[in-house]
């Protein structure tokens, strides 16, 4: 399967051994590794410059396949420009400026010299892909010797996917492939590389029994960047720790080895009880948290893993080299699974999340099992091992470039590229005096705050809440013509709008069911922006005063 460690004593139908590179020089062949990762970091926004160049669609600056995620970084970037930090632009009642997110603070300080916002967050991407590339490498050269054998697993850290079942079809889970983070999610990614870079400072540090704020400091940047992260890092930590510490006899001992994890479990957890805290005080967080809960079944995430996993589960049976790496190696498969179980209760969320990274540990794992086979001997073992790499590898990468293909190009209701005249309007609404909020249908409401800096009723499903569903039928009920004259100037009075916005979708004159509201209507070709008056409190279904979206919430 994947082994490839030279022999030292060769014979002419093995292959020639090896020296490794120096540490920090790339060899060709990890080179290759570099600039295909980065190659498939750049596919999205390759497919979206092709569409601007060759096509003339207007794009609205997403990196991924997901607009309402891209343009909630995107948001929080605009927002964090004007106030450091960042509130909840997809309701139309006031929100707390409380949301503190480095990297969104230093791309809102470049907005604020002139930079476009979508601009800054692209710019996290190279950031993103050569960090996590080196520390992954760094991970496989301090855990497997021998040259092939890192190359292998290396590979697979990077690249491994497999088919599983989603929903009755079957796809990739994409969250699984480090490649995918860099598709708009780079913050996610440059947390993942930072977990992974505590890791390794934990493993030396703790080797030559150092104190050291290193790993800590690192744990709490992931924490801030991406939470689930930290709260691995912390199970990583704790559990190998426990492993290790456990057999000793002695307490003195035990207690000598506990500064060094009390302090990276402390500071990796100051993130972490800020979200706390931002959970229990800020109404749009707690809802929020509460939205992302999903019910997506673990079968599904063990049928992805499988091909790594059970090599992975053998080697664990063998005698693990010494040292807090290898355990933390180990004991990172079942920590994600525990955090997978812990994010579904009240006190996580979105559980997906837990098996970022897992490629690391597993394809670690499968490749020393395979080493201890002594498959060297087999015929052809480079070749062999190529073969077996390519086969986990190739197909589910193929498959999700292909799919982001699809899924990123221009199609009905995807704000991922707009009508030119819906720009237009969006301009005029970022640059109108008159303060207020938009209302609109949800297609525009995912890039009213990103482009606008406004607010909106509805466009992203985590932070248009409570009632989010609910708010998506009413606009459109409002747009399609449904509702009957006097109950859309109700609707559009409770929402607490100052601006509607008709976007290209919108095929009825709302001119005279609104007329008696509007004090000016602006058209821009096929979209048509309305300004109301003084706009209202938002009422009815629409209120969101804490005590009534905390009842729905105890209701659901």
């Amino acid at each position: 399967m994947l082994e490839l460690q030279e022999r030292p004593q060769e014979t002419e139908a093995q292959p020639p051994a090896m020296a490794l590179p120096r540490r920090g020089h790339l060899d060709p062949f990890e080179l290759c590794l570099l600039l295909a990762f980065t190659a498939f970091s750049l596919w999205v926004l390759a497919l979206d410059l092709w569409q601007v160049v060759f096509n003339g669609q207007i794009w609205t600056g997403t990196d991924g396949l997901y607009v309402v995620d891209q343009m909630q970084y995107v948001a929080w970037i605009r927002e964090a420009s004007h106030h450091l930090l960042a509130s909840n632009l997809w309701v139309l009642r006031d929100t707390p400026a409380d949301y503190f997110q480095p990297g969104i603070v230093i791309s809102g300080g470049l907005t604020a010299l002139g930079i476009a916002p979508w601009l800054t967050l692209l710019l996290w991407k190279p950031v993103a892909v050569v960090a996590f590339f080196f520390v992954a490498r760094e991970f496989v050269n301090r855990s497997i010797e021998g040259v092939w054998a890192r190359r292998a697993a290396l590979a697979l850290a990077l690249f491994f996917g497999s088919f599983t079942i989603v929903f009755g079809d079957v796809s990739v889970l994409g969250d699984l492939f480090p490649g995918f983070l860099s598709w708009g999610y780079v913050f996610g990614l440059i947390a993942l590389a930072a977990i992974v870079g505590a890791l390794l400072a934990y493993d030396r540090a703790r080797a030559t029994r150092r104190l050291t704020w290193r790993p800590g400091l690192l744990g709490a940047l992931a924490g801030l960047l991406h939470p689930w992260n930290a709260e691995l890092l912390i199970l990583l930590v704790v559990l190998a720790e426990l492993v290790l510490l456990l057999p000793r006899t002695s307490l003195a001992q035990i207690r000598g080895r506990l500064a060094l994890p009390a302090l990276t479990v402390a500071l990796s957890g100051i993130p972490l009880l800020y979200y706390l805290i931002l959970g229990r005080t800020d109404l749009s967080w707690r809802l929020a948290r509460d939205a992302s809960k999903h019910a997506f079944p673990l079968w599904s995430i063990v049928l992805a893993i499988l091909p790594l996993l059970l090599p992975a589960l053998l080697a664990m049976r063998k005698r693990r080299a010494p040292g807090f790496l290898p355990v933390a190696t180990r004991v990172w498969v079942f920590g994600a699974f525990l955090l997978y179980l812990v994010s579904g209760t009240a006190a996580g969320a979105t559980p997906l999340h837990a098996f970022q990274g897992i490629t690391i540990p597993l394809s670690v794992l499968a490749v020393q099992w395979v080493h201890g086979r002594e498959w060297s001997r087999m015929w052809r073992p480079q070749l062999t091992t190529t073969t077996v790499v390519a086969a986990l590898t190739i197909p589910a990468n193929a498959f999700l470039l292909d799919f982001a293909r699809v899924t990123a190009a221009p199609s009905t209701d995807n704000a991922n590229f707009i009508d030119r005249n819906e720009r237009a309007a969006l301009r005029f609404l970022e640059h109108d005096p008159d303060p207020g909020g938009v209302l609109s249908r949800s297609y525009m409401g995912e890039v009213i705050p990103a482009t606008t800096g406004r607010r909106t009723l509805v466009g992203d499903c985590l932070w248009s809440e409570p009632n989010c569903y609910v708010r998506i039928q009413a606009a459109s009920d409002l747009f399609q013509g449904s509702l009957e004259p006097e109950d859309a100037r109700q609707f559009v009075l409770q929402s607490g709008a100052r601006f509607v916005l008709a976007d290209c979708g919108v095929h009825t004159d709302l001119t005279p069911v609104l007329a008696p509201l509007s004090v000016s209507v602006r058209r821009f070709g096929c979209a048509t922006v309305y300004e109301l008056g003084s706009p209202s409190r938002p009422e009815g279904p629409l209120a969101e005063s804490p005590a009534d979206a905390a009842l729905r919430v105890t209701r659901g």
